[in-house]
């Protein structure tokens, strides 16, 4: 029988990751998915790293589910803007 995972969709990676555990499904895949690049990157793009992830600026996020939830894919959103930080002087 074939699981589903619609509760897991939009949940940042390791809270995802969490909660498989929590059912007992280890070992799963998590495979990165992005937009293609634009033509003329912004000043934001930066935004969109590792680096940018660990100062707040994105999450990453689960968009599908596959394989009984032994496979993740996940894509990078931007979930802040430094220009906030900037204004209430973080």
């Amino acid at each position: 029988m074939q699981q589903t995972f619609e509760h897991l969709l939009g949940l940042p990676t390791p809270a995802a990751l969490a909660i498989l555990a929590s059912s007992g499904i280890t070992g799963v895949e998590v495979v990165p998915t992005a937009a293609p690049p634009k033509r003329q990157p912004g000043p934001d793009e930066f935004l969109r790293s590792d680096a940018g992830e660990q100062q707040g600026y994105a999450s990453t996020r689960v968009v599908a589910v596959e394989d009984d939830g032994r496979r993740l894919i996940v894509s990078r959103f931007l979930t802040g803007d430094p220009r906030d930080r900037e204004r209430s002087g973080l």
